[in-house]
């Protein structure tokens, strides 16, 4: 059988092997000595520990965590377009400290990296430099703790997904907001917030998802797609440009259809009828 993968160039090779699991890329050291050290331009890092029995798998994990981390302090000067850590499992005390290491090495090593996606316990502190990551497009933060946000500029940033995020004070949305002019895809999920300013207009959000009203829906006049709990029924705006719209109501369908009159290009509508 022709070997027809490694007759590739090395940048073809490393952008394939982008799209799989670090433990994965790490793996194919073995096909022979010129994948032994390919592998360390893989521009991409998924770190995943969701396993079933992280205890039996412990030394595994430690081992390979302790490979990893040498890899991304040694790489210099060589772009990262993904980042994706996602440490779900319960952390000891020394593994703990690592991610700490690890994360700020990571957003204060790199100036590239388009893609950061984690997801930790809520005793690891994120440090706000990531919020002043410019080549950012894609940031998920999900069931973490940051520093506070004192500073944000995300210029190139399309996608914002937060859930379950704590910090030492309720996160500004309309200070994080202003520094997101270009954010098309915006999810904001059981965080502690707060309105001290004004919310700015993005203009070039296409698709929103939060689970409380506490955003002033004007913002939102001109999105395609929106999932939230049912909102107040006195509009003053329409949403012309609505064409798929989510709602969770309490059998409250006088409610449900003066929010459909607001709606003139609505094509796809779904219902999750909650319990009162």
């Amino acid at each position: 059988m022709v070997d027809l993968i490694s007759s590739l160039p090395d940048e073809i090779i490393c952008y394939i092997l982008s799209f799989l699991p670090s433990q994965q890329v790490v793996a194919t050291t073995v096909l022979s000595k010129r994948w032994n050290l390919l592998w360390r331009s893989v521009p991409s890092l998924d770190f995943d520990t969701a396993i079933e029995d992280f205890w039996r798998r412990r030394k595994t994990f430690k081992k390979f965590y302790s490979s990893v981390y040498s890899f991304l302090v040694g790489r210099g000067d060589q772009p990262f377009y993904r980042i994706c850590l996602r440490h779900i499992c319960n952390s000891s005390i020394d593994i703990t400290k690592s991610i700490k290491t690890h994360i700020r090495t990571a957003v204060s090593g790199s100036d590239r990296v388009q893609i950061l996606d984690l997801k930790f316990h809520r005793d690891i502190v994120i440090p706000s430099v990531v919020f002043m990551f410019k080549t950012l497009v894609v940031l998920k933060l999900e069931k973490i703790t940051v520093e506070d946000i004192s500073f944000v500029d995300l210029p190139l940033l399309m996608i914002l997904h937060l859930k379950n995020i704590i910090s030492p004070k309720k996160i500004d949305l309309p200070h994080l907001f202003s520094g997101c002019p270009n954010l098309e895809v915006l999810k904001v999920l059981e965080v502690r917030r707060q309105t001290k300013g004004k919310f700015i207009r993005l203009p070039k959000l296409v698709k929103v998802s939060i689970d409380k009203p506490l955003l002033p829906l004007e913002i939102f006049k001109d999105i395609e797609v929106l999932k939230m709990p049912i909102f107040q029924p006195n509009l003053n705006f329409d949403f012309h440009n609505l064409v798929e719209l989510q709602l969770k109501v309490a059998l409250d369908w006088l409610l449900v259809l003066k929010v459909l009159n607001h709606c003139p290009r609505l094509q796809n509508l779904v219902i999750d009828i909650s319990k009162v």
